[in-house]
């Protein structure tokens, strides 16, 4: 049986100790990655549900130890990958003992997902990469998207290098949920509006949407690189912040030598940063803020 229409299935696959469940735990659950360093390894699989702008999606987290994953695409194959929109399979590239039987499983799953799923993408993360020596960074790539060829000229592949102990997993698995939100009607108006509105307000050089997780959601502007961090580190003291965020009317700033954040709570657990140069007074960015958010409020 398939799942409902409006659910979109999410499949995190890869070898065990590849890093599925923490990544999962740290971009959609908000942990940090001291919480998630201990974790065991998943049986069989997990799954669980995220809504985001009304965008439901189903995450199954696949165990990765070789009897788990023969099965995935052997017996249980029609099960599994039916019905998927995006599959994420996760490399450890620290490991290259165990590269060469990622691959060999990885072309199976992206064979039976062309097979059950054809219209579904995949994303390929090389995963841990802090564990990696800053000059063998570029070379490790290279050899690992080389390596991780589509099995067929039937199947596109994205690829990533991630940590999580860095920004680069919240841009991923953010670029990721865009392709999956920006499916419904809502979101889409959401995203004009943003357009729109950095087009006529050039005193902010970038605005973005993120969950309470810090995913970003929608990013706008020249600089919503730079929002990135700022947010996560801002993220980093949710705990401490829960009782002011869980007002409608939480706000902040923040200031760097040459630029000013802004993180404002709206609606559906999200919030709307902005970030300016500082040459833009702050008065007048915290009121251009204020009217982006009236509307992107209006709109969800």
């Amino acid at each position: 049986m398939g799942l409902p229409a409006s659910l979109q299935k999410v499949l995190f696959m890869g070898l065990g100790a590849s890093g599925k469940s923490s990544i999962r735990s740290v971009a959609f659950e908000g942990k940090s990655p001291e919480e998630v360093k201990d974790y065991s390894a998943t049986i069989n699989y997990t799954r669980s549900t995220k809504n985001i702008i009304d965008s439901a999606f189903q995450i199954f987290d696949c165990g990765g130890q070789e009897s788990f994953i023969s099965v995935f695409i052997g017996e249980q194959a029609e099960f599994i990958f039916t019905d998927v929109t995006i599959l994420i399979w996760v490399v450890d590239v620290s490991n290259f003992d165990e590269v060469s039987t990622s691959k060999f499983y990885f072309d199976h799953a992206a064979n039976r997902l062309h097979q059950y799923s054809p219209e579904a993408e995949i994303f390929c993360l090389f995963h841990k990469v802090d564990l990696l020596l800053p000059d063998m960074f570029d070379q490790v790539m290279e050899t690992m998207r080389d390596y991780f060829v589509p099995p067929s000229d039937q199947i596109t592949i994205k690829y990533y290098s991630t940590s999580i102990f860095n920004a680069s997993i919240f841009i991923t698995i953010g670029e990721i949920i865009q392709t999956l939100i920006l499916k419904n009607t809502k979101a889409k108006t959401v995203s004009e509006a943003l357009q729109e509105f950095m087009q006529t307000n050039k005193e902010l050089s970038g605005v973005a949407v993120y969950t309470h997780d810090g995913l970003p959601v929608f990013e706008e502007g020249m600089l919503t690189d730079k929002i990135v961090v700022p947010a996560n580190l801002w993220l980093t003291n949710l705990d401490r912040l829960k009782t002011e965020f869980s007002s409608d009317t939480f706000k902040t700033t923040l200031e760097t030598n040459d630029y000013l954040f802004v993180f404002q709570k709206i609606k559906s657990e999200l919030f709307l940063t902005g970030v300016a140069q500082k040459v833009s007074p702050m008065q007048y960015v915290l009121i251009k803020m204020e009217k982006l958010a009236e509307l992107v409020n209006q709109l969800l």
